[in-house]
């Protein structure tokens, strides 16, 4: 049976991740930052999945070196999803780029020295389309740092260049295959009470947090297809050296928010404010002003290599809208 280091393994795509992959019969070794969240994993991934024996834990810390070495020992290949998340703008930057630049650096210096026959990251759309005027997007764009200022994009943007600068810094014969992930926003059902932070896209609409709707684009993915296409991009001959925007429908928000009333959850906001009025609001809200850049703007964005190489056909995104909603409701966090 072979194995596979998943770090992160509380993660809200790791656990999606953790189950496909124990589905499919391989034996998965997890990393926790804490050992007594073991419980928490097992009761999640067997929501999904007889767990029984096919689990293993490993305590690591993205900051400090002990354990890499020892974690990734043994495994065939690696998914690489840990990463800090924090949504809106921290006091200190480093907090978030630190970590990301900390993780991948560890992880992928402890594959390579095993050899795994392949080494999948979780990098973002952040790494993409950030920085940047433009409104259409393809696998081969980069976030321009010179003109990001956003501390999750920089941290997501820093760790995958690092991935690809180190493989290309290695001998021919040191090298092991890699390839990158990048998801736009992430929603669907988590199978742990956290319901991620991709989630809050949809929370705010039906807790009351926004009572209005902003003009702008949301591009959207299901958690089940980002796991999916991990699995695929790490088993797939052709799937090395590339890097896999992952969209399934851009909608406007407005949009989203009458697919939510349209299903039941009529506290979803109806009316469309005016963009002046999100740039004044913005000035006392840090998260309007966070996502300012996005006023007035739908993309388009081309997930081309997941499509034609992964032969990717994503997910009705419609029913993870519901589903997520549905979710929020069981768990009382919205009404």
């Amino acid at each position: 049976m072979e194995k596979v280091f998943v770090s992160g393994g509380t993660g809200y795509i790791a656990l999606h991740c953790i189950s496909q992959l124990i589905k499919k019969g391989f034996h998965v070794k997890t990393s926790l930052r804490d050992m007594n969240r073991k419980s928490e994993v097992i009761n999640s991934v067997s929501k999904v999945v007889n767990c029984n024996d096919k689990i293993e834990f490993c305590e690591l810390d993205l900051l400090k070196d002990d354990g890499w070495n020892d974690a990734v020992s043994g495994c065939d290949y690696v998914l690489h999803v840990a990463s800090p998340v924090l949504f809106g703008m921290p006091k200190d930057p480093d907090t978030l780029i630190k970590p990301a630049l900390g993780g991948i650096t560890r992880c992928l210096k402890a594959a390579v020295k095993h050899k795994v026959k392949r080494f999948v990251m979780t990098s973002s759309f952040a790494a993409i389309g950030s920085g940047s005027d433009e409104i259409e997007f393809d696998d081969n764009d980069w976030t321009d740092l010179n003109n990001e200022k956003h501390a999750y994009n920089i941290s997501k943007t820093k760790a995958e260049l690092f991935l690809w600068d180190y493989i290309n810094s290695l001998e021919e014969s040191d090298k092991i295959e890699v390839c990158a992930i990048n998801p736009v926003v992430v929603i669907g059902p988590s199978l742990s009470d956290d319901t991620g932070t991709s989630n809050l896209a949809i929370r705010k609409l039906l807790d009351g947090s926004l009572p209005f709707i902003p003009k702008f684009g949301i591009d959207l993915v299901d958690v089940r297809d980002v796991a999916d296409m991990h699995i695929e991009a790490m088993l797939n001959q052709n799937s090395a050296g590339k890097r896999f925007l992952l969209s399934s429908h851009t909608m406007w928000y407005s949009e989203l928010a009458n697919i939510l009333r349209e299903n039941g959850f009529s506290k979803a906001p109806k009316y469309v404010v005016p963009n002046m009025f999100i740039r004044i609001f913005s000035l006392f809200d840090k998260e309007a002003k966070l996502a300012l850049d996005r006023l007035g703007k739908k993309y388009t964005l081309h997930s081309n290599n997941a499509r034609n190489i992964l032969n990717w056909e994503p997910r009705d995104i419609r029913e993870a809208i519901i589903e997520t909603a549905k979710q929020l409701r069981e768990l009382k966090i919205v009404k």
